[in-house]
């Protein structure tokens, strides 16, 4: 998403990689979180979509198992109807973010409206966990310049991701881990979902996998690397933010 996608299409992998290093250096003044450069050997989970009762307890359960923290990006109107649930995220020492109010596209809306949901956003879920939120994901990956200025503006920073277990459609527990492991190495944000949330009339079957088998799966298999699991702040607080230019209506 930080390279035009059609221009992208025609590159190899290597060309990218080349591109997007240029493009990051450059724009790095508006770029959004999107890996840590560090030295530990650890990588970043994200959990979007959340609180879910059956999801998100399924994941706190099998992180608990491990020792393991991640970062919930949740959305304030769910939080404010499960509140148990997200006193339970912030007891076990997960780090909770603001995705949004609800699921909408935030590039769809005046800039106006865009800034008054993350004031709004963030200072609801501030109310419900008790704790600062200084982290913000927008729905669906979508940002543009002043979607972006409009989250800094409210004090928060923009955290995008690198792999994915693609974790909105179905499969095994297993292949998903599989998904979200490729490919994955020290400083990486994975993406991951406690929820699943699709806008209103749209009928899009709800995936009946296990989040926490996958969650276990996936675990284990960063243990198999030499890899372990934390939240995207303590991630950040142990190297240098790689920060690229992410917009993508």
């Amino acid at each position: 998403m930080s390279v035009n996608r059609t221009v992208a299409s025609r590159l190899s992998p290597a060309a990218r990689r080349r591109v997007r290093r240029a493009t990051d250096r450059l724009l790095a003044p508006v770029g959004s979180v999107r890996a840590v450069r560090t030295s530990e050997p650890a990588v970043a989970l994200s959990y979007d979509d959340g609180p879910d009762p059956v999801g998100t307890d399924a994941v706190l359960r099998a992180l608990a198992e491990a020792g393991a923290t991640a970062t919930f990006f949740q959305l304030v109107y769910r939080a404010e109807q499960s509140q148990e649930i997200v006193g339970r995220v912030v007891a076990a020492g997960h780090e909770v973010a603001l995705h949004g109010i609800d699921h909408t596209r935030l590039t769809t809306l005046p800039v106006a409206e865009v800034t008054r949901r993350l004031a709004d956003g963030r200072r609801r879920l501030e109310a419900v966990t008790g704790r600062p939120v200084r982290l913000f994901r927008p729905p669906y990956g979508a940002q543009t310049l002043r979607t972006y200025v409009a989250a800094r503006r409210s004090g928060l920073d923009v955290v995008v991701w690198g792999p994915a277990a693609y974790d909105w459609v179905d499969g095994s527990p297993g292949e998903l881990a599989a998904r979200a492991l490729a490919g994955t190495g020290p400083g990486d944000v994975l993406l991951l979902h406690d929820g699943f949330e699709v806008p209103a009339g749209d009928r899009t079957p709800r995936p009946t996998f296990d989040r926490g088998e996958m969650t276990r799966a996936l675990l284990a298999g960063l243990t198999e690397r030499g890899l372990r699991a934390t939240s995207v702040g303590a991630l950040m607080a142990a190297g240098r933010p790689w920060r690229t230019a992410w917009f993508s209506p």
